[in-house]
């Protein structure tokens, strides 16, 4: 058994939990959403990518020459391909997600509706996760030529872009200069 979708299942499930959760305790979903949850599921994404590479599992297929990866024995990616060279797909994911984790933090300063940070990363995630899958050489196709990760991440790439849509039209948080308290005028009080 080669698993599910891992990452995007993982992502899912958080997101009804962390639904669930914040509706309980009273607490706004897409301001925590926006603040907590995208950054810190990208970080923590980068993360697992780095226990790809040690794990020697998410790794890519063969380079075809003779630079690329190479795995020890005992990790799935020697199973499956012995000694060839594979692209360090898993290393390069990893990389851009630190760079979509920039990205957000960056995005949050920028006038938006509320939720749009979360649709970001959504969006930012997806379009990375489709093209690195043509690198990944641990499963196989789905359907049209696609793997099931790309399958789901055409899925996200639509709703994402729906959804930033919607929630800027749902009107914008105010930018943070707006927010910002007044400045000293120099007028004295008077007694």
């Amino acid at each position: 058994w080669q698993g599910g979708m891992a990452i995007q299942g993982g992502v899912i499930l958080g997101g009804i939990v962390g639904y669930l959760y914040t509706k309980r305790h009273g607490i706004d979903t897409w301001d925590f959403a926006d603040i907590v949850a995208a950054p810190v599921v990208i970080m923590g994404q980068s993360i697992g990518r780095m226990a790809n590479l040690l794990n020697g599992d998410a790794f890519g297929h063969p380079t075809g020459g003779a630079f690329g990866l190479l795995y020890p024995v005992g990790t799935l990616a020697y199973s499956t391909y012995g000694t060839q060279p594979l692209w360090p797909s898993e290393v390069w994911e990893g990389q851009i997600d630190i760079i979509i984790f920039v990205l957000l933090l960056l995005f949050r300063y920028c006038r938006k509706g509320k939720g749009q940070v979360f649709a970001l990363y959504t969006i930012l995630y997806s379009v990375s996760r489709f093209f690195l899958e043509y690198l990944r050489g641990d499963y196989g196709t789905l359907a049209f030529g696609l793997k099931s990760a790309q399958l789901t991440s055409l899925a996200v790439i639509i709703g994402g872009l729906a959804v930033f849509w919607w929630f800027g039209r749902q009107g914008l948080d105010p930018s943070p200069a707006a927010a910002a308290p007044p400045t000293h005028t120099g007028k004295k009080k008077q007694k």
